[in-house]
């Protein structure tokens, strides 16, 4: 840790340096992730004869946008780059320097989102013009909450990426089981429709799997959907389950360190 605070203001320059020269392709990767807005335009057609689940089209609108927002905030690409060193022989040099590879990976990611924001922002302003009573700020202990749950979001996905790269030290393919486990996260996180959609009998389920602690529980937080009294349940099982990733990660990490001495570049 005390190699890593005092590495850390010179690890920061050279992360933005690399989202600065990268800005370009972070663009294309932003404008390629806004599934949020198709899902809007179809689900505000289907509530414009009224209202589905409780939502208008304004809700719609208010929540499809957070959903881009937190979608922005929590991506990350560390498993396609794990991936690659591992099976490359590259991580051989990471294990080299003096701090965790993972701690390098995670401030470069942490330091995208300020420039992910600024794209996303003009799209967002955009959107408002088309509806402006969308523009509904939450209320402050909402929006305390809101940060809580969104940091615990962004280690979550991180920690799950991590799993799925680290994954590449046994198997070959890790990006493919990473696009199977991507495709049920976007069907129960929220991020095609609300869960509030789902039928009453599925909510249990939903609520105690982790979808919905990595995007689903803070969009319904900055969206205004989801009470303060009634988020204490779902911020813990969110915890818990951050907890478990990260438990997963440091368990692949040791173990597969053993299985990374027969690579090497």
């Amino acid at each position: 840790m005390r190699h890593l605070l005092r590495a850390m203001p010179t690890l920061l320059k050279v992360s933005v340096a690399r989202n600065v020269a990268y800005r370009a392709e972070m663009t294309i990767w932003i404008l390629t992730a806004t599934m949020p807005l198709i899902m809007l335009a179809l689900w505000n057609a289907v509530a414009a004869s009224g209202p589905v689940a409780g939502f208008g089209q304004p809700e719609i609108a208010r929540y499809f946008v957070a959903t881009l927002v937190v979608r922005q905030i929590t991506g990350a690409w560390v498993m396609w780059e794990l991936s690659h060193l591992i099976r490359t022989g590259g991580m051989s040099a990471h294990l080299l320097r003096p701090m965790h590879p993972l701690w390098t990976y995670a401030v470069w990611v942490a330091t995208a989102i300020p420039f992910r924001l600024v794209i996303l922002t003009p799209i967002i302003l955009a959107v408002g013009t088309w509806r402006p009573d969308l523009f509904v700020w939450p209320a402050p202990q909402q929006f305390a909450l809101f940060v809580v749950s969104v940091t615990m979001a962004w280690i979550t996905s991180f920690l799950v990426q991590c799993a799925f790269g680290l994954a590449s030290f046994w198997v070959d393919k890790s990006d493919g089981m990473f696009e199977s486990w991507n495709a049920v996260w976007g069907l129960l996180s929220g991020y095609v429709a609300p869960l509030a959609f789902f039928p009453a009998a599925w909510r249990p389920v939903l609520d105690a799997l982790p979808f919905r602690g990595m995007l689903g529980l803070p969009v319904e937080l900055l969206g205004g959907f989801l009470r303060p009294e009634d988020a204490a349940r779902p911020l813990a099982i969110q915890a818990a389950w951050m907890v478990v990733s990260f438990a997963l990660v440091m368990t692949l990490w040791r173990r597969g360190l053993v299985r990374n001495g027969a690579f090497g570049s």
